[in-house]
Formats: C-alpha cells, structure tokens, sequence
C-alpha cells in the first residue's frame, strides 16, 4: 500500500488502511512516547492517542512534508499534553532532586535501554525539556511557547538534564560496570 493510498485510507476509515498505518508508523511512535513518559503503560496510552488523533484528524494533512513526521510531531504533542497537566517546570533545579540509580554489575542492557533508563531518572520538566532539545530539535523558544514556561527556564532545564546525564554517564560510579581482570 502506497503512503498516498494509505493516507486516503485513513480518511475514509478504512481499518486495513489505519491497521497499515499503525503497523508502519506504531514503533517510532511508541519510542516516542517512552522517551516523555516515565512508564510503559503510560507511553502505551500516549501511544493509541496519537494514532486516535491522527485517525481524526487526518483531514489537516496538506501532504506538506513527511506523513511520517507529521504523525511523530503529533505524538510529541499528545505526550506535551498529557505532561503539561502535571508537571511543574521549577526555575531552579536543586541538585539532590534526583537519584541516580545504582550500577548492576550483571545487567546485560543495550546502549538504547541504558538511555532510556537514565532519561526515567530525570525528574519530568528535565527530561521532557531535554528530549525537546536535544532529540526533537527544538529551539528554547519554541519550548518557552510549547511548555508555557520562559527560555530561561528551559535553559536551566536543558542544563541541568545534561549535567545529571553526564553524571550517570561519566562519573566513577557509572564505570564499576566494567569487570576487573
């Protein structure tokens, strides 16, 4: 099935088409979703609002760029939702609001799950400013004006989430993973 098909499918509510789509489009979706939210279930139910949405809505798609990224775009947008309702972007972040997690010596997780593993022990206005930034792309304004907070805060956010990363990532503690010879 065609993307052009695919599209037109979805707006006449055909279920093989919106099945294709969810199929094609469901697992960068839903890694998404696991990158705001802090647990499966959550990114799970971020994850079928997405697709609601764009099932919904699909009559706004102007094929102007990627269908692609105007999916991904709407499911960092349900995810900003769902956060805005309950997180609080505090202007100063203290530096023992957060705990990282022990080293497993025996843990056998790839590089991707470890990622995903220290953005869940940001606290959420950190983690969810960082994946804006650094992996949406966002600029600090355009997160400023996405979140309701002001640029300044997003910087701190944004500086923060890198310096506890950094810590998880490089300090001594984080290298007792190694075996010794």
């Amino acid at each position: 099935m065609s993307e052009k098909e695919l599209i037109s499918g979805c707006a006449r509510q055909d279920r093989l088409a919106q099945h294709h789509a969810y199929t094609a489009y469901g697992p960068k979706v839903m890694g998404i979703c696991k990158r705001y939210m802090k647990d499966r279930e959550r990114a799970e139910e971020m994850a079928m609002n997405t697709f609601l949405s764009v099932f919904k809505n699909i009559g706004q798609y102007k094929n102007e760029g990627s269908f692609e990224g105007w999916i991904l775009k709407i499911a960092v947008n349900c995810c900003l939702m769902e956060l805005r309702k309950k997180t609080t972007f505090s202007l100063e972040v203290t530096h023992d609001a957060i705990q990282l997690p022990a080293p497993d010596e025996t843990s056998s997780h790839s590089h991707n799950d470890d990622i995903e593993a220290m953005l869940k022990t940001l606290p959420d206005g950190a983690r969810i400013v960082f994946n804006l930034y650094a992996i949406e792309g966002y600029k600090h304004a355009e997160i400023a004006e996405q979140l309701g907070i002001s640029e300044g805060t997003s910087k701190s956010q944004l500086h923060y989430a890198k310096e506890k990363l950094k810590q998880a990532f490089f300090s001594p503690a984080a290298k007792t993973g190694s075996h010794e010879g």
